[in-house]
């Protein structure tokens, strides 16, 4: 069913809003192919040129990591003015989507994380700073993840495009102190999206509601530390989320490469994804030999089974009368498997 017509575009869904916009997936008669289309209201020409810094900084960033635009035009709609951008669709969705859903490994996140970060050390060589980074703005598509919605983002050293302000729970406390963004400023939202997305946080805003006061965590840079990791994410990995979610800046990553360095260097073993609480299914990275982890508990007892390729590991295989006991081996048996 169609939404509407815009020039050449026919609108036939709303995919969601972005920065200071709509974005739709529109059919393009004069091409015919699918397009993602962002329309932003414009009301006189001020606002058409602030509003096209968004599509200039894309072009300007043209990266294989950062969603393609290829065109940016203004419509008269009701006779009001709109810019709208015209973007590559990518129909397998945000990475928010498959947070939402467990349907990405924490491997497959680390892959997302570091694409992410190339097209930021794209971006920041080109004197961009992104400023909204968080899981909807990291599109998925078939080689891994791309960077979209630059519509906070702003050149350096020239007026600012848009808001400084990015998404509250991802800034900084720099930024709360000095309110002004710099790359360690998209470093820090880049390591609250890992953050966000290894520990499978669905319900992000929801949960950070339900902390004691969450505007003085989120100021002071402790919302990391306050929210905890769940108990299957290993060492290493916390180790990298906290440097660069770290509240002195000075002490986080000072480049997207050393971030994304840090990721590459991590090396792993079990691809395990959740299919609930308390079970797990993975493959191993290096021969492809498939994995299951499950609790199964009886009226006496609460088991943790391991199979390799459907067959129960009974050396690996535990029983408990503790829950809680039980719960640990699992989470233990995926933390130390996750890497080498």
């Amino acid at each position: 069913m169609s939404l509407g017509q815009i020039g050449k575009y026919e609108l036939l869904k709303h995919l969601g809003n972005g920065a200071f916009g709509d974005v739709f997936l529109a059919h393009d008669h004069a091409l015919n192919t699918q397009k993602a289309i962002k329309v932003l209201n414009a009301p006189d020409a001020n606002d058409v040129m602030k509003n096209l810094e968004e599509a200039q900084i894309l072009h300007k960033c043209m990266h294989k990591n950062i969603v393609h635009i290829n065109e940016a035009n203004v419509f008269e709609i009701n006779s009001v003015s709109h810019v709208v951008i015209d973007m590559e669709y990518l129909p397998l969705g945000s990475f928010e989507d498959a947070i939402e859903t467990n349907s990405v490994s924490i491997h497959g996140t680390i892959r997302f994380i570091i694409d992410c970060l190339f097209a930021l050390e794209h971006a920041h060589i080109n004197g961009i700073l992104h400023r909204d980074v968080k899981p909807a703005n990291i599109m998925l598509c078939d080689f891994g993840a791309k960077l979209s919605d630059f519509g906070l983002a702003t050149v350096l050293g020239l007026q600012a495009a848009g808001s400084p302000k990015g998404y509250t729970t991802h800034l900084p406390p720099e930024y709360f102190i000095r309110r002004h963004t710099t790359e360690l400023t998209d470093i820090f939202a880049v390591g609250i999206t890992l953050f966000r997305a290894c520990n499978y946080i669905s319900d992000w805003d929801g949960t950070i509601r339900r902390l004691d006061n969450p505007d003085g965590l989120i100021r002071s840079g402790r919302l990391v530390n306050a929210l905890g990791f769940t108990p299957f994410i290993p060492q290493k990995l916390k180790r990298v989320i906290n440097k660069a979610c770290a509240a002195n800046p000075d002490q986080r990553y000072q480049s997207t490469s050393e971030f994304r360095q840090a990721l590459e260097r991590l090396t792993p073993q079990i691809d395990w994804v959740p299919t609930d609480h308390n079970s797990f299914h993975g493959t191993c990275v290096q021969t492809g030999v498939a994995y299951s982890v499950a609790l199964i508990s009886t009226r006496t007892e609460f088991t943790v089974e391991i199979k390799k390729n459907g067959r129960r590991q009974g050396s690996a295989c535990k029983s408990f009368n503790d829950l809680n006991q039980a719960n640990k081996y699992l989470f233990d048996h995926v933390s130390s498997t996750l890497f080498r």
